[in-house]
């Protein structure tokens, strides 16, 4: 099995995780797990042009960093082996595409538990993601 677990480096995608690792031992063999994170580009062209093409792409890498810390640091302990990919563009659009392109079985993420009417005005990823997905989405809270 192929699992995508989805991750934002927020407390809720942490502790998404932590459930997830207590749950391994559900599945018949180890899953196959890739750990993604997804960085908003910075909407302005102009403002990108202006930081460069190199500190921009610096400036993404140190943030998908700063969110993939905690999940690998909890991976690790728990001894889960795992591929790390970095992406750039609308989160629930690039974990629906990594997931397709991936073949995985199982897209996991967190909630951030905001009520539904929260998520008819505002909108999630889980919520995107849930509705647009091809592949199972397991929500975790």
């Amino acid at each position: 099995m192929k699992i995508l677990f989805a991750t934002d480096g927020s407390d809720a995608s942490n502790a998404a995780l932590a459930a997830l690792i207590a749950r391994l031992g559900w599945f018949r063999e180890v899953p196959e797990l890739t750990l993604l994170t997804v960085h908003a580009a910075i909407p302005y062209k102009a403002a990108a042009a202006w930081a460069g093409k190199q500190n921009l792409a610096d400036y993404y890498d140190e943030e998908a960093e700063t969110m993939l810390s905690p999940a690998r640091a909890s991976l690790s302990a728990a001894n889960v082996a795992f591929d790390a990919v970095k992406r750039v563009g609308e989160p629930a659009d690039e974990i629906i595409h990594c997931a397709s392109e991936r073949g995985v079985d199982l897209i996991v993420m967190g909630t951030h538990g905001r009520t539904a009417l929260a998520n008819l005005v505002v909108g999630s990823v889980a919520t995107k993601v849930l509705a647009q997905a091809s592949t199972p989405v397991l929500l975790l809270h």
